[in-house]
């Protein structure tokens, strides 16, 4: 079973209140009131549905006005209660609309120390679509890493009966995965999927973990560079040989391009933290041999030897 730990929650978090908008978080269903509503209303509802603030809307949905429980307590004490709210409600609501990211949620009850944001259609409008609470983006984001860790879960399952799948084949011919250019969503599959099977094969952690590098890197490399291409993976008495083939086009300059840093990658690419230019460094790093060939019309062939506990 996948554990998620402490670290990783928390990064992922990070990541998405960036990416998770105000209308994944928001509750749709609102309660609210009119400007000709009585302090005394407001009160009842609060203490029923157990709530600490209320917007108010025109009778076009807009917001004019928020009422708080610290509103209904003032007006309590100086016995006003069962007058009409719209003398002495908030005017000055503060929203925020719809498509904005979570993170800018957040920072809003940060400045503003409120309990609950009404959330507009668009920045330009006031028609209230939804309220947003700290809790609502709480459970908003725990929900989220619990299906990420679900999804993990699954695929390590998935790639842990392909690997025993894997171990009756692997007498028969080399192990061969298929490589989709930009296949971004299973960046990492040959190397998870072989990772399992080594350490089904009781291969050494050093090893298994050298393995699984050169055939991430690999991976991506026919994945960001190339028109696509395969990997082969084949278990010598001592050795452990990954060959990588792509479509091209080919290395243009193959001493330049295992400089570390050295990238042709588009900024698109690098935006989704992909492009280094450490593939072909950290491959060489691993191998104990490398043979790199390529060809501006037929594509580039790498071959990784990798020594068993060497």
């Amino acid at each position: 079973m996948t554990i998620l730990h402490s670290r990783q929650k928390l990064t992922l978090a990070n990541e998405l209140i960036y990416e998770l908008k105000v209308k994944d978080a928001m509750t749709r269903e609102v309660i609210s009131f009119s400007e000709d509503s009585t302090f005394r209303e407001i009160q009842m509802s609060l203490k029923k549905n157990r709530i600490s603030g209320v917007p108010i809307l025109d009778e076009k949905k807009n917001v004019i006005g928020m009422v708080s429980i610290d509103n209904v307590i003032t007006a309590l004490d100086h016995d006003y209660v069962n007058d009409k709210v719209k003398e002495y409600m908030t005017r000055d609501v503060i929203t925020i609309p719809q498509n904005f990211s979570l993170v800018s949620a957040i920072k809003k009850f940060e400045k503003y120390k409120f309990g609950r944001l009404p959330v507009t259609e668009n920045s330009h409008s006031k028609k209230m679509v939804g309220i947003l609470t700290m809790g609502d983006i709480l459970n908003l984001l725990l929900l989220s890493i619990q299906t990420i860790a679900e999804k993990v879960e699954e695929k390590e399952d998935r790639d842990s009966q392909l690997s025993e799948q894997l171990i009756e084949k692997s007498q028969e011919k080399p192990l061969r995965f298929e490589v989709k250019k930009a296949d971004f969503d299973n960046a990492g599959r040959v190397a998870s999927i072989i990772r399992t099977y080594l350490q089904r094969l009781n291969i050494d952690k050093k090893t298994t973990r050298r393995v699984a590098i050169v055939c991430y890197e690999a991976e991506m490399n026919i994945s960001i560079h190339s028109l696509g291409g395969y990997i082969s993976v084949t278990l010598e008495q001592n050795n452990i040989i990954i060959t990588a083939v792509d479509y091209g086009p080919g290395i243009p300059d193959i001493d330049e391009a295992m400089k570390p840093g050295f990238t042709t990658a588009s900024e698109q690419i690098r935006a989704l933290g992909f492009g280094a230019g450490m593939g072909l460094p950290n491959i060489k790093k691993c191998a104990d041999q490398l043979e790199l060939e390529s060809s501006m019309e037929t594509g580039t062939i790498l071959k990784a030897v990798i020594r068993i506990g060497g």
